[in-house]
């Protein structure tokens, strides 16, 4: 009863070790302050198989219909490699006031009617700020080629910062430099057109790292560089270069409260 008690107390905290500031804004446990200039959504959309075609139509129309909204900087429908019946939007904007007026336009209002019957999984919108964003006028536009990795990636709050006491040092890089230290790292690899970490206004120990990559072998290229390796090492707590933990049967103390979600898309517009 006093474990339960416990548990109860420390999930009323949680939306207190995060204060926001002004509309989107996010303040982060260290002091950023995070701008919501861009503002971004991303949204997931699982669809029944049978589904896949009728929704990917549905929001071929609803990106068609963004792009023309005032402040819309993009808006893009991607559609998952190996479960065409999984899609996302990203969409960015140029402040939260443009992007609430799009979502009370009669054409998103039609379209999250339309869509609701062929959803098998609740549609999961996600209003984020830029962690580390580049100009999105600078991102090319998708090919055929392209290839988007979008990644959820959930930091247990204690360890966004130093001291975090799950990583190899207190001191770090603890987890939010460890993502802020990857973007910069890919960024430089070949064939990157995109690398973005967005994080989320409403729980910032959780973020979305947006990625690009022309042609496909590139990202394939990046996932093996030691850069990856040695930061998906760290994110596990473990030696960098190690590949595995003291006890390989059991990792201890992942800086991570979920997997790190890594997933592929192409392009449907």
């Amino acid at each position: 009863m006093q474990s339960l008690l416990r548990a109860l107390f420390f999930l009323a905290l949680l939306p207190l070790s995060f204060p926001q500031v002004a509309n989107a804004q996010v303040k982060l446990s260290n002091g950023t302050i995070l701008s919501d200039k861009p503002y971004f959504i991303v949204s997931y959309i699982e669809a029944s198989p049978a589904s896949a075609a009728t929704v990917a139509g549905l929001l071929k129309q609803q990106s068609a219909a963004g792009k023309k909204q005032p402040g819309n900087l993009r808006f893009e429908a991607i559609q998952r490699i190996g479960q065409p019946y999984h899609f996302i939007l990203l969409e960015t904007w140029a402040d939260m006031n443009a992007r609430k007026a799009h979502a009370q336009t009669a054409q998103t209002v039609a379209f999250r009617k339309a869509l609701q019957p062929h959803l098998y999984n609740p549609y999961d919108e996600r209003p984020h700020v830029g962690l580390v964003a580049d100009d999105p006028s600078t991102h090319a536009k998708a090919t055929g080629n392209t290839v988007y990795v979008v990644t959820h990636a959930d930091i247990i709050p204690p360890e966004q910062f130093a001291p975090c006491k799950r990583q190899v040092s207190e001191t770090g890089p603890c987890g939010n430099e460890l993502i802020i230290g990857l973007v910069h790292a890919s960024r430089k690899h070949a064939g990157v057109a995109r690398f973005d970490a967005l994080t989320q206004t409403n729980r910032p120990n959780h973020m979305t790292i947006v990625e690009m990559w022309n042609p496909s072998k590139a990202q394939q290229a990046h996932q093996v560089t030691a850069e990856v390796k040695n930061f998906r090492d760290a994110l596990s707590a473990i030696n960098p270069a190690s590949g595995v933990p003291a006890d390989p049967l059991f990792l201890l103390n992942p800086l991570t409260g979920s997997l790190y979600d890594e997933r592929l898309y192409k392009s449907i517009v």
